[in-house]
Formats: C-alpha cells, sequence, structure tokens
C-alpha cells in the first residue's frame, strides 16, 4: 500500500517515521525540511495537497481545527484529493462538530473516514508505542490496521460513528490535565512546607499514583523541567476548552475543567506558552515564592 502523511510536527514526524519502515511512504509539510530524514530514509515528498491521488491511505495530524479544516476542505465540500476506496484518517485533536464536517464532507465524497487520535507523548511517536483511539466503519479499521500497528501498541475501537473517538480523546486529555494540575499544587503543598521533592516524587510514584500518567508527569514537576520536544501549554488549553464546548453541548458541567483552564491562561500569561505544559508546577511554585529547582 502506499500511505500519505501530512503534518510533520513533533508528533506528525515520530508517526511517519514508523510508518515508512512498513510502508512505502508519501509525505507532505507546509515546511519542506521537515521531509528531509524521511526523504533521505526512502519516502517521497508530495510538492502539494494535490500530490495524494495515488495513495491508498492518507493520514493527517496537525495542530487544531483551523489547520484540519485549510487541509481537508473547501467549504463544506472535501478539498483534499482522494482515490476512490482510498481510507482518511485524521489524528489530530479537534473538536466533535469538526469530525461531523469531516465525515460529511467524506462521505458525500464516497471516502471512508477514520477519527484516530493519538495517546502520548513525542518519544512514543518516535518509538511506535501510542495509543491509538479508533473511530469509524469497522471495515476501515481493518484495513488500516497495518498502518495503526506500526505507530502503536494498542488499539481502541470506540464505536461507529468518527466523533465518538473525538469526544474521547478530549475526555482522556482532560484527565490528563487534572493530573497535571493536582501533581503542580502537591508538589508545590510539599515543597513548601520543607518536603525534599525528590522523596515525595518516589512516595507519589511508587506507591498510590504509580499509573503511566504521574509516572511520567511527576519527575518532570518534580525538577522543574520542560522537555523538548514536549505537549505546548497553549495545545493543553485548546483540548481542554474543546472538552467545555462540548460538556456545554451536552448540558453537563466541568467544574475541575474551569479551574485549569483559569491555570493555563495564567501560565501562557506568565511566558510559558509554548512550554511543555508542566510548566504549571513552576507556576505554582513562582506563585508560592519557591526558589527554581537547579539540579
Amino acid at each position: 500500500m502506499i500511505i500519505g502523511f501530512i503534518g510533520l510536527g513533533a508528533m506528525g514526524l515520530g508517526m511517519a517515521q514508523r510508518i515508512n519502515k512498513e510502508h512505502e511512504l508519501k509525505v507532505y509539510n507546509r515546511s519542506p525540511e521537515k521531509a528531509a530524514a524521511l526523504v533521505a530514509n526512502g519516502a517521497t515528498q508530495a510538492q502539494s495537497l494535490q500530490d495524494f491521488t495515488d495513495c491508498d491511505i492518507v493520514c493527517t495530524m496537525l495542530s487544531d481545527d483551523a489547520a484540519v479544516e485549510a487541509v481537508y476542505l473547501s467549504s463544506d465540500t472535501l478539498a483534499l484529493p482522494l482515490k476512490k476506496n482510498s481510507i482518511s484518517i485524521s489524528h489530530s485533536t479537534i473538536s466533535p462538530p469538526m469530525v461531523d464536517k469531516l465525515t460529511n464532507a467524506h462521505e458525500q465524497a464516497g471516502i471512508r473516514f477514520l477519527c484516530v487520535p493519538v495517546l502520548g507523548r513525542p518519544d512514543k511517536a518516535a518509538a511506535g508505542e501510542l495509543i491509538a483511539v479508533t473511530a469509524g466503519p469497522q471495515d476501515a479499521v481493518e484495513k488500516a490496521r497495518s498502518v495503526l500497528e506500526a505507530i502503536s501498541t494498542r488499539q481502541f475501537w470506540m464505536g461507529p460513528t468518527p466523533r465518538q473517538a473525538a469526544v474521547t480523546k478530549l475526555g482522556m486529555n482532560f484527565m490528563l490535565a487534572a493530573a497535571v494540575e493536582v501533581l503542580a499544587e502537591s508538589f508545590t503543598f510539599t515543597r513548601k512546607a520543607g518536603i525534599d521533592p525528590e522523596v515525595f516524587l518516589t512516595l507519589v510514584t511508587e506507591t498510590l499514583f504509580s499509573a503511566p500518567a504521574f509516572k511520567v508527569y511527576a519527575p518532570l514537576i518534580a525538577r522543574e523541567q520542560s522537555p523538548k520536544p514536549g505537549f505546548k501549554t497553549t495545545l493543553g488549553l485548546k483540548d481542554v476548552s474543546l472538552a467545555q464546548q462540548e460538556a456545554q453541548a451536552l448540558g453537563i458541567d466541568l467544574p475541575m475543567a474551569d479551574i485549569i483552564t483559569d491555570q493555563l491562561r495564567t501560565a501562557i500569561k506568565a511566558g510559558y506558552a509554548d512550554e511543555d505544559w508542566s510548566s504549571l508546577a513552576r507556576l505554582k511554585a513562582r506563585t508560592a515564592s519557591l526558589p527554581p529547582i537547579t539540579k
């Protein structure tokens, strides 16, 4: 199969590298230099978005609703030229209404569409160790199985409607944001009381909170580290805000989301916009008049 991949950011590049190991790959990015390593390893570089008509599966990994709409749509019509019987996969974390627009546009064009956002950070993408959250026609999922297995260790089918994956991803990112915020508060609280953050880190990650999310973020927060590439604070705010919008549409309240969005906005105003969202810990520590951790 020929696989197309559009969007070579921190996550997309790692995903494309994994697919390139298993399939013939064609790639496109607005900044073409990002494709150089892939091309050096056998991938073909598309010159424009019009160059994917020979692909069996086309994947995209884009930053937000606006970027997705610019690639896929002209008004409500599918503008990305895809061949009949191909499969289109959006890996982006976007709003459920945007997924609905994509679903309708693909249906009108006779192209099968899957929404497959992923769980994991850039290092997991490069290692092929993401978690794929899939929704859409099961026959399309099965045809795309080799691509999904190239980028992920597990795949969860959430249902036949693509928006089901989008809502699931927002729910997961909302919980992750809550974990980051509670870690930031807890480490500030205990450090202000004179407790060694390294000792507290061991207690957290080796006893009650040994889940992967805590094991990833607790060390970053305890040591005030900001990995690059990371998950930008601006993207965190985008995802939690999308969860709030969907909750409002469903007629439910997410009080925790209100707290988290306030903290993320404060972090952005404090200069942490492009840093990993674990920067919430530094924001809390400085607010508590604690000095930076230098070791």
